[in-house]
């Protein structure tokens, strides 16, 4: 399934996919906090399939490619030239730092516990 035509939709299906709770995913997709709303959103079939799909691609993806998404979607965002395009690439690029940091200490703590490679 392609990329949600609705940026805000999209924003809450990659929310969702990746954990973050049901009202947080909901109003950092810049809608205003509400339960019943957040809740019907996430059950619309275009958008349960989205967060079903990024799910699997997230499992399977190897983190690089994650990043190399997410700096993807910024991009987009950015290019959309409005207040909404310009957060969206915002909150993107801080996805996307998040994971090179985890990324980046799980190699460090790989080489600390085990030096020598074996």
């Amino acid at each position: 399934m392609p990329v949600l035509q609705n940026l805000r939709h999209e924003k809450f299906a990659q929310a969702r996919a990746i954990g973050t709770r049901l009202l947080e995913a909901y109003e950092d997709a810049g809608f205003v906090p509400d339960r019943s709303h957040a809740g019907r959103l996430e059950r619309q079939a275009d958008v349960a399939e989205r967060i079903a799909e990024l799910r699997v691609s997230l499992e399977d993806a190897a983190p690089g490619t994650m990043i190399a998404t997410l700096l993807r979607l910024a991009k987009a965002s950015e290019d959309l030239g409005t207040p909404a395009g310009v957060k969206e690439a915002r909150a993107t690029l801080l996805e996307a730092r998040r994971l090179i940091v985890e990324v980046t200490d799980e190699r460090r703590t790989d080489r600390f516990e085990n030096p020598y490679g074996y």
